[in-house]
């Protein structure tokens, strides 16, 4: 069984430069939780809701509108035509570096935590299912992975990969997705590379429940920046 970690376009060249999918800490979402500073996976074959990229001229990317009404359909194509497409990482749910969420020694350590489980509450009604979560403890390597684009529905990018081996073909297809991921962040004007340590200036939020569902996209799959 293959586990993913879904992603945008412009997060692909700092992925590839990296040359890892780091844990959420490492980069711009500094002030999360460290209890949870982890590369986020799941099962799921679908895109998660908490890693939606959140776009104010689409209501459906909004957790709020999830957890308000149910069957909210994402047009993944319509979408990725204006902020970017989405793509997925692969890897072997045998792999050693990853573990499942729900019965590792980390989530036990965090069910006493009140916050933390109104957390994965929210992700359990917007259908993202906390049962599918897999964690990497530390920095994934982009090694023995596949990638996989959404245009109307999943398409094999690369398969079997790993940075340490490329063939020619396999680094073309990376260059290009390179350059097409910096063109987006250009478009948006957000960093094509990742800087490490940031630390982010808090933010205030209204409501309780706000700050919860912020919160949560920042925690669940690094949702903000990969």
């Amino acid at each position: 069984m293959k586990v993913y970690h879904y992603t945008k376009c412009n997060r692909l060249n700092s992925i590839f430069e990296d040359g890892f999918i780091a844990t959420e800490l490492k980069r711009t979402l500094g002030n999360g939780d460290s209890a949870t500073d982890y590369v986020w996976l799941t099962e799921k074959l679908s895109y998660p809701k908490t890693a939606l990229p959140l776009l104010s001229n689409h209501l459906e990317t909004s957790l709020v509108v999830h957890l308000q009404h149910k069957g909210v359909y994402v047009d993944l194509d319509k979408l990725g035509s204006e902020f970017g497409r989405f793509y997925r990482f692969g890897f072997d749910s045998t792999d050693v570096r990853v573990k499942k969420w729900f019965y590792c020694d980390e989530r036990k350590q965090l069910t006493s935590n009140a916050a933390w489980m109104r957390m994965e509450s929210v992700a359990n009604k917007v259908d993202d299912d906390v049962r599918s979560f897999w964690i990497s403890t530390q920095d994934l390597a982009l090694e023995n992975f596949s990638l996989e684009v959404f245009d109307g529905g999943w398409q094999t990018v690369l398969e079997n990969t790993s940075l340490s081996n490329l063939n020619g073909e396999s680094l073309r297809v990376i260059d290009e997705l390179k350059e097409i991921s910096i063109e987006k962040c250009e478009e948006f004007n957000i960093p094509s590379s990742h800087a490490s340590n940031i630390s982010s200036t808090s933010s205030s939020y209204s409501t309780p429940a706000e700050m919860v569902i912020s919160k949560l996209t920042q925690q669940l799959f690094a949702s903000c920046h990969h």
